[in-house]
């Protein structure tokens, strides 16, 4: 019995067809559609435009305010500077050129770009100079922490949420995502950091914040290359066709440049969670070893044949030996362990007294 036309059967052309008006198609602009987004971005990632004074005053405030969020650990704070920053319009803008193959429009965004990482920098060290503390590596809060330990999942965010930015920018519907592009990306914090390791000297700490930064910026504009590539912003007739080889040699620069930067990323980030892993396994052990201490701070970090911890604990008598504790280590996991611990006795005196 055919059941062909019993209407209470769900159509297989009915749910194809919804199917494919959920995946985005290519976006056939209109001339009137790319000329708006074109003024939107190239105009507004000009230094000789209306915009630039916004712009450098935005990059100093959203700055300063990431500055003092991260000196804080506020969260709120340095998400207000995330959503304040206006970096997201040049590096469109900066996208945008690469996929129309306009070189001068493409070194009018990255100059922009360079002038509000400069400025931004600048106001991040002074508050640093003004209020920041000493910032040492083994004293910075969590937020700081984070960002001198990027990873391959930063890469990944920024990359997704450079083809958010892209795909937003030509559907108008979809704009109301580009705050929360900001956000994710994470674009002034990298930054401020920069200019509060810069203050306090520590250049160890300072090199991996450039390196977040540097992560954050290019996946962003790469994600929203391809993302604007593939929804169709490519003017083909309008394309200049001298500069439109070097864009292109710029581009896969571009992409083999962030291909590398992944590499050491993702040695890290799996260097990371190793770490993290140990450091759990040594809070098992400390707690085997002496059951009576309290673990105050923790740094334990394993790579190759050689274990290092460092421990600093609290507790009502004398710990057991270090010893021991280094010999418990070793034999689980089979690797030469040094063992640093610092202790801090804590006493309770209590008294009553009565007239």
């Amino acid at each position: 019995m055919s059941s062909a036309g019993d209407p209470s059967r769900p159509s297989g052309r009915g749910a194809g067809e919804v199917l494919r008006r959920l995946v985005p198609r290519r976006v056939a602009l209109t001339a009137e559609q790319r000329d708006g987004i074109e003024h939107a971005l190239y105009d507004r990632a000009d230094l000789a435009g209306p915009g630039a004074r916004n712009f450098l005053v935005l990059s100093l405030l959203s700055s300063t305010i990431a500055a003092l969020g991260l000196l804080l650990d506020s969260a709120p704070a340095v998400i207000g500077a995330m959503l304040l920053g206006p970096f997201i319009t040049p590096l469109l803008a900066m996208s945008a050129a690469l996929v129309q193959g306009v070189a001068a429009r493409l070194w009018r965004a990255a100059l922009m770009t360079l002038v509000g990482v400069l400025a931004s920098v600048a106001a991040a060290t002074l508050v640093g100079w003004v209020v920041g503390p000493g910032l040492r590596s083994e004293d910075l809060s969590g937020q700081l922490l984070a960002l001198t330990r990027p990873g391959l999942l930063d890469l990944a965010i920024a990359f997704a949420a450079g083809i958010a930015a892209g795909f937003a920018t030509l559907r108008t519907e979809a704009g109301g995502a580009l705050s929360g592009v900001a956000v994710s990306v994470t674009i002034e914090p990298p930054l401020a950091a920069m200019g509060l390791f810069l203050a306090a000297g520590n250049h160890v700490a300072l090199r991996q914040a450039v390196l977040a930064a540097v992560t954050n910026f290019g996946a962003l504009v790469v994600g929203a290359t391809v993302a604007m590539a593939w929804w169709g912003f490519a003017d083909r007739a309008g394309r200049v066709v001298p500069g439109r080889a070097r864009v292109r040699w710029g581009v896969a620069v571009w992409v083999v440049a962030l291909a590398a930067v992944a590499v050491p990323l993702a040695a890290y980030s799996r260097q990371v969670v190793e770490n993290t892993r140990y450091e759990e396994e040594v809070s098992a052990v400390i707690q085997e070893w002496d059951p009576s201490v309290r673990i105050v701070t923790l740094d334990a970090e394993i790579r190759g044949g050689r274990a290092t911890v460092k421990v600093t604990l609290s507790g009502p008598r004398t710990p057991e030996p270090a010893w021991r504790l280094a010999e418990m280590l070793s034999e689980r996991r089979g690797v030469s362990t040094t063992v640093e611990v610092t202790f801090t006795l804590a006493t309770e005196d209590r008294a009553v007294a009565t007239p």
